[in-house]
């Protein structure tokens, strides 16, 4: 079994600081509604019946591993492109 680690401040009671193994995230909101920018980049937005337990959560936005994976293939064309360049000259 993994550890969590996860510390949160409120600030006026509509901003949270959130600090965890992964990084530091911000997130504001009323209850019902909350929109958190995480540490790895992505948006979050919660969408609650406050005292039900009952909330919708859409995320947004490339995690880390999605840029690497871009910024591979990215590289694999340019090599590829600078390849046929070479033999045709």
């Amino acid at each position: 079994m993994g550890f969590r680690f996860r510390k949160s401040i409120d600030v006026l009671g509509l901003f949270r600081i959130n600090f965890s193994k992964s990084g530091i995230s911000f997130s504001y909101g009323l209850p019902g509604y909350r929109v958190t920018k995480m540490a790895n980049g992505q948006t979050r937005k919660t969408v609650s019946i406050p005292g039900t337990g009952v909330s919708h959560v859409t995320t947004s936005g490339k995690s880390k591993k999605s840029l690497t994976k871009a910024d591979e293939t990215k590289k694999k064309l340019k090599a590829a492109s600078k390849a046929k360049t070479t033999k045709k000259g």
